[in-house]
């Protein structure tokens, strides 16, 4: 079992090859990589789907590696023609069973055939034990950012801590991307 007492970086934002066409790592590949590389933990979150997560934690619990399990929730925009992800985790147990419910329901429910969407609405009461991230510059905070709309960001940023208090973790993201370096202050303002 490989262990380290202060990990400098744990990747939060893993897509598999259940993301289809956004991910090809296979589960097994990435716990030996996560391992080999002497990381404690590592992020799986599929867009929209959470297939590959008992795959995922027994891997990981064979190889000593602390799997967290996680997804991109599909939120409609505030104008229901786009969706923009917002990353959430399981912090437990009972984490899982929710977001496991909101997933089935953004595609059992979804007004568009075969495209998973959620509403905002959706996630009230579902919420207990999972973490959730903004999204960085393409999520629903940082897109609302970008096209200038301040008070509507500032009003999902307050909703976002009501769903999720003391859960909700701002997302930076450094890709050199201008998107990101233009969300960035308000942000690390938030």
């Amino acid at each position: 079992m490989v262990c380290m007492s202060q990990p400098d970086f744990v990747h939060l934002r893993v897509h598999s090859a259940y993301s289809l066409s956004e991910g090809a790592v296979h589960l097994k590949d990435l716990v030996k990589r996560t391992a080999a590389a002497g990381l404690p933990a590592v992020a799986v979150t599929d867009t929209a789907n959470l297939f590959g997560a008992l795959e995922f934690a027994l891997a990981a619990a064979d190889a000593g590696v602390q799997p967290v399990i996680g997804t991109l929730l599909p939120m409609l925009e505030p104008d229901h023609k786009a969706v923009a992800y917002l990353p959430a985790y399981a912090q437990s147990a009972k984490g899982y069973e929710n977001l496991m419910a909101l997933v089935s329901q953004a595609f059992l429910e979804s007004a568009v055939e075969g495209e998973a969407r959620l509403a905002w609405d959706d996630l009230d009461s579902k919420t207990d034990d999972v973490i959730a991230f903004p999204g960085g510059a393409d999520g629903p905070l940082g897109r609302l950012l970008l096209a200038g709309q301040r008070k509507a960001a500032d009003a999902l940023l307050d909703r976002l801590e009501r769903l999720f208090p003391g859960r909700l973790y701002v997302e930076l993201q450094r890709h050199g991307l201008p998107d990101q370096q233009r969300t960035e202050p308000a942000f690390l303002k938030a």
